[in-house]
């Protein structure tokens, strides 16, 4: 779990069931629709200046991976995004470790759902 004193910056949100149209993520009023889990400001920081950051634009994706931006992976894209984590966390730098185990988690529970994920990074 992400240390709960850091500075949130943002959110990763998953649906709970089906996609719904007119449902977003991010609007408060649809919350009840989405798990979701903090982006921490520091893991977020360090994380943008890695190789996995680097490494994740090279997968199919929705929007642009970086700050003041939104983007997102379509469930069949997740067991790359897992993959690639997995391969790259220990390699990543050691603030951000905490923050792409919990990452790992949040994915897999969204890829049994068969929904995608979405990054909202506010700073």
């Amino acid at each position: 779990m992400p240390d709960l004193g850091a500075r949130e910056i943002g959110r990763v949100y998953a649906a709970r069931g089906p996609w719904i149209d007119d449902v977003v993520p991010g609007d408060p009023a649809d919350d009840v629709h989405f798990e979701s889990r903090p982006i921490p400001e520091d893991a977020w920081r360090a994380f943008e200046d890695s190789a996995l950051c680097e490494h994740m634009h090279g997968l199919p994706h929705e929007g642009i991976i970086g700050s003041y931006e939104e983007f997102s992976f379509q469930p069949e894209h997740l067991a790359a995004v897992v993959a690639l984590i997995e391969t790259e966390a220990p390699r990543a730098p050691a603030v951000t470790r905490i923050w792409l185990a919990d990452m790992v988690r949040f994915l897999r529970r969204a890829q049994e759902r068969g929904v995608g994920v979405t990054f909202i990074v506010s700073g």
